[in-house]
């Protein structure tokens, strides 16, 4: 991993349709943005935000999460998620995480911890 003195920042982005509700990932009964959908857009951002830091061969896992999902959306509203790294401690990457509709409210947020791994080490180790 690459030192860096930059805040780094990043988003992602998903419309709500019928493969991310929380009826479709049974995750609940309605035709809303499902939370599990929600946590991955968040951690989509908080990866595009370390990308300009990795090496070639390394990526990141996800180790710990703490959200809240605050807001319902309907089908066919866009959803931002929006990813700050706030600390690095050795590869231990923690993010501060927040994810706003297309009025600009937000409708959840929290903090998630990534982990710098080796892509080739891990796999081997997780196909053991």
């Amino acid at each position: 991993m690459k030192e860096t003195n930059e805040k780094l920042t990043a988003t992602a982005k998903a419309a709500v349709d019928k493969t991310n509700t929380a009826k479709k990932v049974k995750s609940g009964s309605l035709e809303v943005f499902s939370t599990p959908m929600l946590l991955a857009l968040m951690e989509e951002a908080t990866c595009n935000a370390v990308k300009p830091i990795l090496e070639k061969g390394e990526t990141t896992v996800g180790t710990k999460v703490s959200i809240t999902h605050d807001k319902a959306s309907g089908t066919g509203e866009i959803i931002t998620a929006h990813a700050s790294l706030e600390k690095i401690d050795k590869r231990r990457l923690t993010f501060e995480v927040y994810a706003t509709d297309e009025s600009g409210d937000t409708i959840g947020k929290g903090i998630i911890e990534r982990f710098v791994v080796n892509e080739e080490r891990f796999m081997e180790r997780v196909n053991k």
